[in-house]
């Protein structure tokens, strides 16, 4: 496959950090972003300005991803091939539907759903440029509403990732006519922040998995909600 370029938010740590580096490493040019890519140190080291390239991005804020999209478009001014969405946040432990402060359920949306909206949105002139039009959500099996199946959910999360799937199932629809492909992956459960020290993957593996489906991707998986080992997902 010849190179590509992404831009991929959420990039300081964890699952996104790993997408910088294997992207990277495989001859893609990378765009990353995050809050304060400044002070992201490990981001930093792998930022040269030729192929990998760091950019400040607060999804929840329109200003700041429309001069991330400026920004964006000086850097590459052919656009991008791939629009990975890959922040996210969670409720703290116990965030259950009878108790959980519906503040809290706002803020979790803002980022995980809303946050989204407004990326994708402002990116779309950017995808237009090129004719990959990729737009890939980094999901959770925590979206599937057939495998919520039991109690003392985190709901806010859980609610979230539904909302996020569904989001990008309407994109699907949506954009179907400029052959846009727009999918669901979840990572699996990986060791990060959010995933903790007991979760079953690695970065590097859940990464490097996701990677050989992302290559797969044809505009006749528009709409496919699936995860890391490329097997469909029960909506």
């Amino acid at each position: 496959m010849s190179p590509r370029t992404y831009f991929i938010t959420g990039s300081s740590r964890g699952i996104g950090l790993e997408l910088v580096k294997q992207l990277a490493a495989k001859g893609n040019i990378v765009i990353a972003s995050a809050r304060n890519p400044d002070g992201a140190e490990q981001l930093q080291q792998l930022v040269d300005n030729k192929k990998v390239f760091a950019v400040k991005l607060d999804v929840q804020s329109e200003e700041s991803v429309k001069a991330a999209v400026a920004k964006v478009n000086e850097i590459s001014p052919d656009g991008i091939d791939v629009l990975i969405n890959n922040s996210g946040i969670i409720a703290p432990k116990g965030s259950i539907s009878t108790t959980t402060d519906p503040e809290v359920w706002g803020e979790i949306y803002q980022t995980n759903v809303v946050g989204v909206v407004r990326v994708t949105q402002q990116f779309l002139p950017v995808l237009r440029k090129k004719d990959t039009r990729q737009i890939i959500q980094i999901s959770s099996d925590s979206a599937s509403l057939e495998l919520a199946n039991r109690a003392n959910l985190n709901a806010p999360y859980h609610c979230s990732k539904a909302g996020l799937n569904m989001f990008s199932r309407c994109l699907s629809h949506d954009l179907a006519d400029e052959k846009f492909t727009c999918v669901c992956i979840h990572p699996g459960w990986v060791i990060t922040d959010m995933g903790g020290s007991n979760a079953d993957l690695t970065t590097e593996v859940s990464v490097s998995s996701m990677l050989k489906v992302f290559e797969k991707y044809t505009q006749k998986d528009n709409g496919w909600y699936g995860n890391w080992k490329g097997e469909r997902m029960p909506w």
